[in-house]
């Protein structure tokens, strides 16, 4: 295909969903509804509608069945089941009984009272604020689809007649499709609707395909056959870059051009070693569980971070301890002897969902969220606690407390704990009773005050995507302060110097897994800061290792100490831009 390039070059941003970077053409999924006609029928007629009807959710059916199979095959474990809940609305009689009594009662198509049913079943659901709720807009959509499609018998929409490799650009997606658009070797996603915590954006993370989301009205100003450079890091898509960046990016293509998950694939085995033979502990952050997890494992890569919303988020209401045990020790013995940290639920006001007694806040991020959502829910955070506990026996589990804030905090979180090993002695079930404890250091408070915290836990993990957001009072997902938000600046990496320092002062180890561990200019600045461990995104792995390889320690701590005398970021970047440029040319 031959591309011009005299188009005018757009950046666009948008909602990081699912991270990675990506290029390619872009190809774009128009979904134009078509409306159903109201149809009258004859009493001869009734019964051949109702007929319809049920041959037509049957074979929904067994298209879900399909994709549950083909889930439980690619991801695996309780992502797939995200497809249940697509199965219950397919299958629910009550609903398919009143569709059947309106079509006796209107003498109406069976197609046309499905669709007025539908739509009237979905109206307050749009207008909820609960996304629980919102997502079944977007589960209901898609199973009707199924079934209008089969009573009106509209064609499939196929993603066959485009070829692969390409970044495929829509209003949004079903979970069904992403699956799909996974076999067609899709770079990655672009879509106008969706979130972070959508159905969608769950497979496609767990599926490691870099995704932005939230992109109004992308649909309409990308074409296909634009050229598309994708970062699903910071949520931002360029639109026919200039031709000297395009062409820059496509001398990294044998890089890029693969998928993230085959990019793993070729990962040497860790711990990677300096190139003055130093080893540096290197982890991965884990969203969701997925085929990743296999890599990982195969390559002795342990898990510095696992988040558990996942569990919640996929179905709406918090899972039992019984549950959680079934996935943690699933993923425990899949690392094992690597470590798995868990965290527990690092929910907020603008995630939980209509069971929860939570109201609205102008400010999730400052509010009701972390260890104090959990500390507020002590029969749901002790279940999860029990969970934990209980998969501990396999000596590599260790359990990560979010957004701890001052010791009072702490001492409560480390108090239902406590009592969660109480509950499981009296019935008699084993755990591990030194299991190691961490908190998050993500507030300023926290780094502050990081000499008192380190004396009450076993080891510190430094988020440095919320410290700085915090530090900076900077939303990070705001596009106006875009230039604000910056982890290199200086009061942030001196409260990460600090933070260092106290936990090595009381003999516990601190990892770092924010964007920052996995960054080429700022791994060098960890290492001689004294990081004892990097986690971060798996597709990120790859880079960290190439330049870990180039590091000797000693540089790396003139570079720190060089670092702390700078007052600004501009002359931070610089910098760090000078030392990863010397790395390079010193291969």
């Amino acid at each position: 295909m031959i591309m011009t390039t005299d188009k005018k070059t757009v950046i666009i941003k948008g909602i990081s969903t699912s991270p990675g970077i990506a290029y390619g053409i872009a190809r774009v999924i128009y979904r134009w509804e078509q409306s159903i006609e109201e149809r009258t029928i004859e009493d001869s007629q009734i019964e051949n509608e109702m007929s319809q009807l049920d041959t037509a959710v049957e074979k929904t059916l067994k298209e879900l069945s399909k994709c549950q199979k083909t889930a439980d095959a690619k991801i695996g474990g309780p992502v797939a089941k995200i497809f249940d809940s697509q199965v219950l609305i397919a299958s629910d009689t009550a609903f398919l009984n009143k569709v059947k009594d309106e079509i006796k009662k209107t003498h109406k198509s069976a197609a046309y009272i499905y669709s007025m049913q539908v739509e009237n079943n979905m109206l307050p659901l749009q207008r909820s604020r609960d996304p629980y709720m919102r997502q079944m807009v977007t589960d209901i959509e898609a199973v009707s689809h199924r079934v209008l499609r089969y009573l009106t018998g509209q064609s499939e929409s196929e993603f066959s007649q485009f070829s692969k490799d390409c970044i495929f650009v829509g209003r949004l997606f079903t979970p069904a499709e992403i699956l799909n658009l996974f076999e067609r070797d899709a770079r990655a996603i672009v879509t106008a609707e969706g979130s972070p915590n959508s159905h969608m954006a769950l497979i496609a993370r767990s599926l490691i395909i870099p995704t932005v989301t939230g992109v109004r009205q992308v649909h309409m100003k990308i074409r296909s056959g634009d050229r598309l450079i994708v970062d699903g890091e910071k949520g931002q898509i360029t639109i026919n870059p200039p031709e000297d960046e395009w062409n820059q990016i496509r001398k990294k293509g044998a890089e890029l051009k693969e998928l993230p998950i085959t990019q793993l694939k070729k990962l040497s085995d860790f711990p990677r070693k300096t190139k003055d033979k130093v080893e540096i502990n290197v982890a991965a952050n884990i969203n969701i569980p997925g085929p990743i997890d296999k890599i990982l494992s195969a390559h002795n890569i342990g898990v510095g971070l696992y988040r558990t919303e996942f569990l919640y988020l996929q179905q709406g209401h918090f899972p039992s301890e019984d549950e959680q045990f079934e996935v943690y020790d699933s993923v425990a013995k899949q690392y094992y002897p690597r470590e798995l940290v868990i965290r527990t639920f690092d929910l907020g006001s603008d995630k939980f969902l209509k069971d929860q007694n939570a109201v609205q806040e102008n400010n999730p991020a400052l509010g009701w969220r972390g260890i104090r959502a959990s500390l507020g829910n002590p029969r749901i955070f002790r279940d999860q606690i029990r969970a934990i506990l209980r998969v501990s026996n396999r000596g590599n589990v260790k359990i990560l407390l979010p957004m701890i804030t001052d010791l009072p905090e702490l001492n409560r979180a480390l108090g239902q704990i406590k009592r969660s090993m109480v509950e499981l002695r009296k019935n008699k079930i084993q755990f591990n009773s030194k299991i190691e404890i961490g908190i998050m250091i993500e507030v300023p408070s926290a780094a502050i005050m990081a000499d008192m915290l380190a004396s009450k836990v076993n080891f510190f993990s430094i988020g440095s995507n919320d410290l700085t957001q915090y530090t900076l009072a900077t939303d990070r997902d705001n596009q106006k302060l875009i230039g604000l938000f910056n982890s290199f600046h200086p009061s942030v990496l001196s409260l990460i110097k600090n933070s260092i320092a106290a936990a090595h002062k009381h003999n516990i180890p601190v990892t770092l897994c924010g964007e920052m561990a996995g960054n080429p200019l700022t791994i060098p600045l960890l290492i001689g800061f004294g990081i004892d461990q990097l986690s971060m995104n798996p597709s990120q792995l790859n880079q960290a290792s190439e330049i870990i390889a180039k590091i000797e320690i000693e540089a790396a701590r003139l570079l720190a100490d060089d670092i702390m005398k700078l007052a600004n970021v501009k002359d931070v970047e610089k910098r760090l831009t000078e030392f990863n440029l010397s790395l390079i040319a010193g291969e």
